[in-house]
């Protein structure tokens, strides 16, 4: 049953499934041992190796050898369907929301220069293909992926890459992907979706990570929305997203736009439903790593300068206040943790720089803060998805590790075509090693140095 919540912005919110029929990994986690581990075990490097097995070999091989016995329906194999060839195959009629472009990406700055044949795999420019709309009658679409269910077919958009890289949804144990033959698996069923009669579904696996929502789904939204055609269309997001995102998502879809929360496991059915094409992908995670060509994501720079546009048209016509030029990000937590984090605050501090820690401020504060910005430094992260709101010409300084797996052509493919001026400044992994580019690692204040001689600070 779809339950009215905060009904001033006409948002719904779709019943949740209970926890016990959840998908497999929120099952576990839910569990004494899947605390125990998360607390505990996920530190030892044989047991996360154990774990990630499990997920990546063990799981599948239950399920295509056991699970399928005990319901060959329910776990039939379905072709998988690039959108583009769905709407050929089908006939059914598109709408261009953005042309096909070449995108010309700029090589970084890197310090110390001795460091720059760590990028020399990068390309100077991709291709990014149409964004488009397509209607899908009696589409199916789910909580947490933006794969679709059709008859006897399950919809992808253009840039999966099957061969290459896992998708969010199998690491979580919802669905299986067999890249040999194009074939899916569904394995978490909602026994009873939900019919309404027309809706455009957003919802993605990455949502709920912050610099996938700003590049790959809000983007999107920001297309479709911006059409006068589809002004009364209702659109679907996830469920349970941070603040922020939705914050961001009131400002795209405006006060009148319906939004319908679904949660992950339910489903919707759909008599009209509108599907919009890819406008950003970054690979999940790697399948095979034996393959070369393995994408750092593509990005329309289109959808990205329009949402740009908007966002910052909004936030202008708030009350001006006082922004610093200089800004230095401070992380708490996470992954690739910047270890000497004391050291170059103190530095930059000396040389004018404000330390920031935004996550304690909201999406417009946070828009506020980098479209003011001059110059911006700080460790490889989500919150410099917030580089698309910068104006042309801004110094992006981004702190990173060298590894040869680091995928340093990811914030290059994505703020240099929309003007950013980015510098990388690269520093050696000194803790965590085994966790590859996640590794915590130590910068250089002497390379901090060569970089702000380089920009004129």
């Amino acid at each position: 049953m779809i339950e009215p919540i905060q009904p001033s912005r006409k948002i719904r919110k779709v019943e949740a499934l209970q926890p016990e029929t959840g998908d497999i990994v929120t099952r576990l986690r839910t569990t004494w041992l899947g605390r125990v581990y998360t607390s505990h075990l996920k530190q030892c490097v044989n047991i996360r190796w154990i774990g990630d097995w499990i997920r990546h070999s063990g799981y599948p091989y239950y399920v295509n050898h056991f699970a399928i016995h005990l319901s060959n329906e329910k776990y039939a194999w379905r072709p998988l369907i690039k959108l583009s060839e769905f709407a050929k195959k089908s006939g059914v009629p598109t709408y261009k929301l953005a042309d096909k472009t070449l995108v010309e990406t700029t090589p970084p700055k890197v310090f110390p220069i001795s460091n720059q044949s760590n990028l020399d795999a990068l390309h100077d420019r991709y291709t990014f293909p149409e964004i488009f709309v397509v209607t899908i009658n009696n589409g199916i679409t789910y909580g947490g992926t933006n794969l679709i269910l059709t008859a006897g077919e399950v919809v992808c958009h253009d840039l999966y890459d099957f061969d290459r890289d896992y998708t969010g949804e199998e690491i979580h144990g919802r669905i299986l992907i067999d890249p040999m033959s194009s074939r899916i698996r569904w394995l978490k069923h909602d026994e009873a979706p939900e019919p309404i009669p027309v809706a455009a579904t957003f919802v993605d696996a990455c949502a709920y990570n912050y610099a996938h929502w700003m590049t790959e789904v809000l983007p999107r939204i920001v297309l479709f929305c911006a059409e006068e055609r589809f002004k009364d269309v209702p659109i679907v997001v996830n469920d349970g997203l941070h603040k922020n995102i939705m914050e961001s998502l009131f400002i795209v879809a405006g006060a009148e736009r319906e939004i319908i929360l679904l949660p992950i496991g339910r489903a919707l059915q759909v008599d009209e439903l509108y599907l919009t094409s890819v406008a950003g992908y970054v690979p999940f995670e790697r399948r095979n790593k034996a393959l070369s060509g393995h994408s750092h994501g593509k990005f329309s720079s289109r959808a990205l300068e329009i949402l740009r546009y908007q966002v910052n048209s909004y936030e202008n016509k708030l009350q001006e206040q006082e922004w610093h030029e200089k800004i230095f990000l401070k992380r708490s937590s996470g992954p690739r943790a910047l270890t000497n984090t004391l050291e170059l605050e103190n530095h930059l501090s000396a040389r004018g720089f404000r330390i920031i820690k935004c996550e304690k401020l909201t999406f417009l504060q946070q828009v506020r803060l980098f479209s003011h910005a001059k110059i911006i430094i700080g460790a490889t992260g989500a919150v410099f998805a917030n580089a698309i709101f910068c104006e042309r010409g801004t110094q992006v300084c981004i702190l990173l590790s060298r590894h040869n797996e680091m995928p340093y052509g990811y914030w290059v493919n994505m703020l240099s075509p929309i003007g950013i001026n980015l510098n990388y400044v690269l520093g050696d992994i000194v803790k965590n090693e085994d966790r590859g580019v996640h590794g915590d690692f130590e910068i250089n204040p002497i390379s901090i140095n060569l970089l702000l001689e380089a920009v004129g600070n």
